[in-house]
């Protein structure tokens, strides 16, 4: 439960910067391509910013995805088309649609995890509640 709220709250951290990064990006002037000055291009370099954001923030996802399945024992996909590779860098990240089916098993197993419990849960409520039950009738 708490490794979901450390997961969403840093997610929301990456997606505030990159939502400010994003609206930064698109109020910046275009760059003078003509211009054969050694003048920095603002803006290319905003978009690349903007690129490695989106790379980090799939990264981030796919990690906690990956951590996920190994701890409901779900497969992870090892197959090519399911993972992509990070521009300039090893590391590599799901693709969007092998993430949503990863994603979908990883509930599957959590919704049967949780109805396991649910019925033991439930079954020894009824028990504690028939013996309080039993130990009032006869008390009276």
């Amino acid at each position: 439960m708490f490794d979901d709220l450390r997961y969403r709250w840093e997610l929301r951290k990456y997606l505030k910067q990159y939502r400010a990064t994003s609206r930064a990006f698109e109020d910046m002037a275009d760059d003078d391509l003509e211009n054969t000055t050694d003048e920095p291009r603002y803006k290319w370099t905003m978009g690349r910013e903007l690129q490695w954001q989106d790379f980090a923030i799939s990264v981030f996802r796919s990690k906690y995805l990956v951590e996920q399945a190994y701890q409901y024992h779900v497969p992870v996909p090892q197959d090519e088309d399911s993972w992509e590779q990070g521009a300039r860098t090893d590391e590599k990240y799901l693709t969007p649609a092998a993430a949503q089916k990863l994603r979908a098993d990883i509930r599957a197993e959590q919704k049967a995890d949780w109805d396991y419990w649910a019925t033991r849960i439930t079954l020894a409520l009824a028990l504690l509640g028939s013996i309080l039950g039993v130990f009032n009738f006869f008390r009276k």
